[in-house]
């Protein structure tokens, strides 16, 4: 399914919850509002996700706050793989090595864990948590697991951008298959800490003379770095960037039942939480939850886009 921008819709970003265990000084909380605790059920969730197939869509990305710290997680995860989705996670992975297997058992394909800098006074300041030694645990009983690709993301500000290339070799030294370098979102939190924004365009030449050879992601159109060692690494700059939105091919859940078409705008969203939470048969909740997916695609918009 295409909206009228001619971008093909492919990914579902279901937010499970805001709680978080971190207090990550950027973080942006998907571009959703106030602090809401007790997300979708996983009755609610499957049903959206089942409605989204028609519609295109083949991955689904669980996402938070820190998804780890909802305790049916492992159900949410086995009921998305059974409707024959692939689904990955993003995680601060300070619980990981404690869950990994079991979520793997459950069917996560892959996840995306947080790792900001290697210092652990630093990453105490990041993310309000003296935890890294136990995120790097996280990260290798990942990999151990076999869950794959293991991706790190790297949030690049003023405070830890001269660490990238530490972290490059972090992840090369330990098996990670990806890392993302990821510009300051002015979203959420990350609009009062915008002024430690720092561009990707110096990290990005020195990759191009690193690597082996380049690519370009179709979502987003994200350029890639296929480093010697095997690692891959994405840029990923959002901002007041056309290209990016031009390839974007997601839609997102919020945590209290709306349909969200951009994490930056908050006026394009659709209300289904009345659909779900309805008297209504499933055949007759699936049909207005059909109803909603064909408003959201129809309002769907490149958020940054080239004026001529």
């Amino acid at each position: 399914m295409k909206d009228r921008y001619g971008r093909e819709l492919e990914d579902l970003r279901i937010t499970l919850t805001h709680v978080c265990n971190f207090s990550c000084f950027f973080c942006h909380m998907e571009g959703e509002g106030d602090l809401y605790v007790n997300g979708l059920t996983p009755d609610e969730i499957e049903l959206v996700a089942e409605v989204s197939k028609e519609y295109g869509i083949k991955y689904v990305k669980l996402t938070g706050g820190e998804p780890t710290l909802r305790r049916d997680l492992t159900e949410i995860i086995y009921r998305l793989r059974n409707l024959g989705l692939e689904v990955s996670m993003t995680t601060n992975g300070y619980m990981l090595s404690k869950i990994a297997s079991k979520l793997k058992e459950a069917g996560l394909n892959r996840v995306n864990i947080s790792l900001h800098t290697l210092d652990k006074e630093k990453f105490k300041k990041i993310t309000g948590v003296d935890g890294m030694d136990r995120v790097i645990e996280g990260i290798k009983e990942a990999i151990n697991v076999g869950l794959k690709p293991v991706k790190l993301n790297f949030v690049a500000t003023k405070m830890n951008i001269n660490e990238a290339f530490n972290v490059i070799d972090f992840a090369e030294k330990i098996g990670v298959n990806e890392l993302h370098l990821i510009e300051l979102h002015p979203v959420g939190m990350g609009k009062i800490a915008f002024s430690y924004h720092e561009k990707l365009n110096n990290l990005e030449n020195v990759l191009k003379e690193k690597a082996l050879r380049e690519g370009t992601r179709n979502k987003h159109y994200r350029p890639r770095f296929y480093l010697p060692s095997g690692l891959v690494v994405e840029i990923v700059k959002p901002y007041a960037n056309p290209i990016f939105c031009s390839g974007c091919n997601r839609i997102r859940l919020t945590v209290d039942g709306k349909l969200k078409t951009c994490l930056y705008r908050d006026d394009n969203s659709i209300e289904i939480l009345n659909i779900l939470r309805s008297n209504l048969d499933k055949y007759h909740k699936m049909q207005l939850l059909k109803e909603a997916f064909d408003v959201a695609i129809a309002i769907r918009e490149p958020n940054f886009k080239y004026i001529i």
